[in-house]
């Protein structure tokens, strides 16, 4: 059975412009990475570095960036700076996507089964 599509309202130009920002800021590997790690709490620049398997710059460039889209938010902690997911809806839109995904790769798999024979 098909899911039903909830119907959604036409946006604007200057809102898809927003959507289309949010998405850009979500489209690499190294931010969704970053943003992989938050999703287990708390982390400060250079744990997320080092978690992360990148340089210290590299990562603050990132957490500015994600932070200019709202996407997470700092808090100053002693000498060091502690960053964390402040748009819940950024997890939930993982969630989705990865759901999708598995839910798209176990029907290809399904599929592969079907012409093997087995």
């Amino acid at each position: 059975m098909a899911k039903k599509i909830r119907e959604h309202p036409i946006l604007t130009d200057e809102a898809l412009e927003l959507v289309s920002a949010r998405f850009r800021a979500l489209s690499d590997p190294k931010r969704l990475r970053i943003l992989n790690l938050l999703m287990q709490g708390e982390s400060s620049v250079q744990d997320l570095a080092d978690a992360a398997g990148l340089e210290q710059p590299s990562v603050s460039r990132i957490l500015a960036q994600l932070r200019r889209e709202g996407i997470v938010q700092r808090r100053p902690e002693g000498n060091r700076a502690i960053y964390r997911i402040h748009d819940p809806t950024v997890i939930e839109l993982c969630g989705i996507v990865c759901g999708g995904l598995a839910d798209h790769f176990s029907e290809g798999l399904e599929a592969l089964g079907d012409q093997t024979g087995r």
